[in-house]
């Protein structure tokens, strides 16, 4: 079945992708196997050069990206655009910390000698959320292929154009092809794909149920799991606090992003001495927010 990008500010269809078929995805992974195995090899100063580019790939196409969360997952443009900046800043961040993060460290025991050593360890899958389309996809991308592994990324259904722009990114910095692989499919079809045996490791970001569903998958193959998974995080406010402060605070939590973040103020847990008072500064504020085309100044 195809999967379908939909503008949420106005139900309009951006682009119908086309579903990956078995054959398609093992080809895939095929490709990637052989292209992580060569990617292993090369140094990490090669691999830093090139996170580099990509940074500089990101800022030269700032606002096209950005166009494209705010089409795709109707985030406000500004904040897509920071997203944008954030992932630059996380390839700066690499690009000048990995070299002492992967470095061999002596442990001193009483052993002749004990070590920690960071090697490859094949193919990474990635189930990643359609919230932050570009941030939650970078954060894990970056890392993993310093280290000389190769990615295969499941989007989010709704986000695959931005699947194929961050697919594109890296690629015109440099990075081999095959190296990273969105695939195309739903989520019905993950199972398979955490079972092949060219998939090393698998982390995911999403609910509860779908951490639960791939940690028993990947759990009965003894593959290693990194699971992100949903919150329901209290906002508190007690009666000695600033309230002008705490309802700004508080709204900020609860809506930025949309109010798609799995660390917003969800619950707000107010004490009964000023109950009343707080809800009726709380509803002035929210009045005051304008609801909109998130191109704009919403």
């Amino acid at each position: 079945m195809p999967l379908t990008s939909v503008n949420p500010s106005n139900l309009k269809i951006i682009k119908t992708h086309k579903e990956h078929s078995d054959q398609e995805v093992q080809s895939i992974l095929n490709q990637c196997d052989k292209a992580q195995k060569r990617w292993s090899l090369t140094n990490l100063k090669f691999r830093l050069e090139i996170i580099k580019i990509v940074g500089f790939v990101l800022n030269d196409n700032k606002n096209d990206y950005a166009s494209m969360i705010v089409k795709e997952m109707g985030k406000p443009f500004s904040q897509a655009r920071a997203e944008i900046e954030k992932c630059i800043w996380l390839c700066e961040y690499y690009y000048s910390e990995a070299s002492s993060i992967l470095e061999d460290k002596i442990i001193i025991n009483d052993r002749n000698k004990s070590f920690i050593s960071y090697q490859p360890i094949g193919i990474v899958l990635g189930i990643m959320p359609w919230n932050f389309p570009f941030w939650q996809v970078f954060r894990f991308v970056i890392p993993t292929l310093i280290v000389g592994n190769g990615v295969i990324l499941k989007h989010a259904s709704n986000v695959q154009g931005c699947a194929k722009e961050i697919e594109s990114c890296l690629l015109n910095a440099g990075f081999p092809d095959y190296i990273f692989k969105n695939i195309s499919i739903t989520s019905e079809s993950v199972a398979n794909v955490i079972k092949n045996p060219l998939i090393s490791a698998i982390t995911l970001t999403g609910s509860t149920p779908a951490g639960r569903s791939v940690a028993q998958t990947a759990g009965n193959l003894l593959k290693k799991t990194v699971l992100e998974l949903g919150g329901n995080d209290p906002y508190i406010v007690l009666a000695d606090a600033d309230i002008d402060n705490a309802i700004k605070s508080c709204i900020d939590g609860r809506i930025l992003n949309t109010g798609q973040s799995c660390i917003s103020a969800k619950r707000i847990i107010v004490v009964r001495k000023i109950h009343k008072h707080f809800i009726k500064k709380l509803v002035d504020e929210l009045s005051g927010k304008v609801m909109g085309d998130p191109m704009d100044d919403v």
